[in-house]
């Protein structure tokens, strides 16, 4: 009997518990940083229930964002940078290209398939456009990527980039400028790189970046060695680099 009388006074409890009202008062200790904070905010005039309330509001709206922007989060901030500071970074940045209307060129590019060219490369476009079809090895030769790859990687010395720092500056950077619409990279081994432009174009564009490309890997300019092989079609291009021994 004893026993079952103190499975009923348990259960009666778990009754009383459940039933208790929400709007309870909750204490909690706190560290002197949180009792500066409080006051700090109290000094306001801020009472401590809406302090409450908006912190743990807040606290649930930051652990709502989904796991892929936490790992943007964690990608790009500086070592040591607060959450809330690199936010206000990010934020700030976004703002600055807004008012410079860089979201145009955004909406040009995916609106209106326009590409960001140079004037060299323009004028290398141009000359290859009047030449007979296969006359395109003069402008191959003045080629104006190692311009862009320095700049890219901030003007590091070109002969201390490797195969693979200059192959993803290509991947990255023409398709920023829209000459393709995806550029894929596939590491067969250590020194071998399949790479796959794609483009809306024809076959005669995928000729001359490939032999553009071509000129570029196995420029003397370079501080390794390398093989070339290449096939264009209408609306691609296969390249596989393989690098061979530093110069």
């Amino acid at each position: 009997m004893a026993k079952n009388s103190d499975k009923t006074n348990d259960t009666d409890n778990d009754e009383i518990k459940e039933s208790e009202p929400k709007d309870k008062a909750i204490y909690v200790k706190v560290g002197d940083e949180t009792r500066s904070l409080i006051d700090k905010y109290k000094d306001k005039g801020t009472t401590i229930s809406d302090l409450v309330r908006n912190a743990v509001k807040c606290y649930d709206d930051f652990n709502s964002i989904s796991p892929e922007i936490h790992a943007i989060i964690e990608k790009f901030k500086d070592e040591n940078e607060l959450d809330i500071a690199f936010i206000e970074r990010a934020i700030k940045y976004y703002g600055d290209q807004k008012e410079l209307d860089r979201d145009l060129w955004v909406r040009a590019r995916d609106e209106m398939k326009m590409m960001l060219i140079g004037k060299t490369t323009f004028n290398q476009l141009i000359h290859a456009a009047e030449m007979p079809e296969e006359s395109l090895q003069k402008p191959w030769r003045k080629n104006v990527a190692i311009d862009l790859i320095l700049w890219y990687n901030e003007a590091k010395p070109l002969k201390s980039l490797t195969a693979e720092e200059i192959i993803k500056t290509v991947q990255k950077m023409w398709v920023v400028a829209n000459y393709f619409h995806t550029i894929d990279v596939v590491k067969d081994s250590e020194d071998v790189f399949h790479v796959l432009f794609r483009h809306r174009q024809n076959k005669r564009y995928s000729s001359y970046w490939l032999g553009y490309f071509t000129e570029l890997f196995m420029s003397e300019e370079m501080g390794f060695k390398c093989e070339v092989e290449g096939q264009p079609f209408d609306e691609s291009i296969s390249m596989v680099i393989k690098v061979g021994s530093k110069k």
